[in-house]
């Protein structure tokens, strides 16, 4: 098993002789420019400078992927284990490089190379997971790793309305889940942007049509104090705060990617 998890890595070793990683990007520029913007590349460099630790080699990334596949595919028999298609395994590799300090990212590269040596669910590891993981944030990975089922989840959105019933509102806010508050990620006032950016991707699908009927699943959402505070940031008198409830589900697409790029 171990020699199969080693191919896999030396299989796309040119990867990482193909993208150089430069030390100082800015020298052709700053030769360029005058002592005031010179001054100012050079602190842009020193800012930029601790990035070449954070960008893993072959080397590093080669005994992460033999520890951490092992460690997923201990109970799968070794006749199971095969070589990934390089469709799938060189992309995550290569990405690989650029995520080594996101733990939760890494683990779903991983995952997914996991899932394309294991023969009995090698189909199940689709090439485009390697660009959504791409396009994640750790909180992001987090919330749909935690998804595990393809049933209703509660959303709410605060409008300012006219208090006299007429037409006309503004959004204060949208598609509001305390999802990244109850799994102590990083930035959880961003949810909305994550929960948007999830659907983007495909992996689940706001219904502003669907209310969950038990209004319990609201409770948490509604009196929560961001959504409290906007709501009674409202100070026109003509106008009121209206709370709508809504939900989102994981898609079957979503399903998918869950199951072949978190933890077997």
């Amino acid at each position: 098993m171990m020699s199969n998890i080693k191919d896999t890595t030396d299989a796309v070793k040119g990867i990482f002789e193909a993208v150089p990683v430069y030390e100082d990007m800015l020298q052709p520029a700053t030769q360029e420019l005058s002592k005031g913007f010179l001054t100012l590349a050079k602190t842009v460099n020193l800012c930029l400078a601790p990035l070449s630790g954070l960008v893993w080699g072959y080397e590093k990334i080669s005994q992460y992927l033999d520890s951490s596949i092992a460690e997923k595919l201990k109970d799968v028999p070794e006749e199971n284990i095969i070589t990934p298609d390089p469709s799938v395994a060189g992309p995550a590799i290569e990405a690989l490089r650029f995520s080594a300090h996101n733990e939760d990212i890494i683990e779903m590269f991983s995952s997914l190379l996991a899932t394309a040596m294991n023969s009995g669910i090698a189909e199940q590891a689709h090439p485009a997971f390697v660009e959504i993981i791409k396009q994640l944030s750790p909180d992001e990975a987090r919330i749909i790793s935690n998804i595990r089922h393809n049933g209703l989840f509660a959303l709410v959105g605060v409008k300012s309305v006219m208090a006299d019933g007429t037409h006309g509102f503004n959004d204060l806010k949208k598609n509001f889940s305390n999802f990244p508050y109850e799994l102590g990620c990083s930035h959880p006032e961003m949810t909305s942007s994550y929960i948007e950016n999830l659907d983007r991707l495909g992996l689940i699908s706001i219904d502003k049509g669907t209310h969950i009927q038990e209004d319990i699943f609201y409770k948490g959402l509604v009196d929560h104090p961001l959504i409290q505070n906007i709501a009674s940031s409202i100070q026109d008198p003509l106008r009121k705060a209206e709370i709508s409830r809504y939900s989102f589900s994981r898609t079957e697409f979503g399903e998918k990617f869950v199951n072949a790029c978190t933890a077997l």
